[in-house]
């Protein structure tokens, strides 16, 4: 037998799943991927930090479907870009510039990290501590 379902009910409902916007796919994390690339080279920084990024964005919306707090992904975009300006022209500032970029990107993994993501958070984590450690050929 069918069930009786109320029309505005349910357009509303439909109404609040187009405003959280599409789901992000899972991260797809390979530890090949990550041990396999030189991160003294430009390219394996840009790698690591965009995989940095999608791993924050994914958690970040997961955060967000959850709660009611909105996370600032605009400020996070800020750190992964103040670390690959800093990592791009380390020969000339130096891995102590380098180091400074990097801190607040980690603090901010660190931050968001939970006993859900911590798998995925720490993959992040060992991505930063690369860049952050193989500076210069």
């Amino acid at each position: 037998m069918g069930n009786v379902v109320a029309l505005e009910e349910f357009r509303r409902t439909l109404d609040r799943r187009e405003e959280r916007g599409p789901a992000l796919p899972r991260p797809e994390i390979r530890g090949a991927d990550i041990w396999g690339r030189d991160y003294t080279n430009l390219e394996a920084v840009v790698f690591g930090l965009l995989k940095v990024r999608e791993i924050a964005a994914y958690h970040a919306a997961l955060r967000a479907a959850r709660h009611t707090d909105r996370s600032d992904r605009q400020a996070f975009d800020s750190l992964c870009l103040n670390a690959l300006e800093a990592a791009y022209r380390v020969e000339d500032i130096g891995p102590a510039r380098l180091k400074a970029a990097i801190k607040p990107l980690k603090e901010r993994l660190l931050d968001a990290m939970t006993e859900d993501n911590k798998r995925d958070m720490a993959w992040a984590l060992v991505l930063v501590d690369l860049i952050e450690k193989s500076p210069a050929k």
